[in-house]
């Protein structure tokens, strides 16, 4: 119900002049229905053409987020045909290790958390790469960016870290080479 008489609100402040194109003008109108760049003089849409151009610019809306939707119904697909190429308790174990590293890179480094660039599995444990603003500037291009490896066990408890390098956020020469 709010939402409809929202919608006639913005019906009736809109511009009813027509732009050069034959378009209704997007501009909202002033007290006495144009905006501040057309008058009475300018042509003008009458209410009924006001309508069906409000009715079609609906549909048009309704068909634009109809499309977005998803259209794939879950049980028409057969879980059974595809493929899994990764192992699932080792991706859940990766989001596990980032959500972790996430929540504690910036309080265990002692700056601004930025985020994680590497996350690898190793004989021990874990590794991840992150990176942290350790120096704000404007513009934040030239924010000066620490990458810091940080070290977990198999359960994710972080065991030490380490600065691998710093650079400046706008300065990517030395990962180009």
């Amino acid at each position: 119900m709010a939402q409809a008489d929202t919608q006639d609100t913005q019906r009736s402040e809109r511009c009813k002049a027509l732009t050069a194109d034959g378009e209704r003008c997007s501009r909202p109108a002033q007290e006495n229905d144009f905006c501040y760049q057309h008058d009475e003089s300018d042509p003008t849409v009458s209410e009924t053409e006001t309508e069906t151009a409000d009715g079609e610019q609906e549909q048009q809306q309704q068909q634009q987020q109809a499309s977005q939707e998803e259209t794939t119904d879950p049980e028409d697909v057969d879980v059974e045909e595809v493929e899994i190429d990764a192992d699932d308790d080792r991706i859940e174990g990766v989001l596990a290790i980032r959500r972790t590293v996430q929540s504690t890179a910036g309080e265990l480094i002692g700056h601004t958390f930025d985020g994680v660039s590497e996350i690898t599995a190793t004989e021990e444990g874990w590794q991840a790469v992150v990176e942290v603003i350790e120096r704000r500037a404007v513009p934040d291009t030239q924010d000066i960016i620490g990458r810091y490896t940080i070290e977990l066990d198999e359960d994710g408890v972080v065991k030490g870290y380490r600065r691998r390098d710093r650079y400046r956020r706008g300065d990517t020469a030395a990962f180009d080479e």
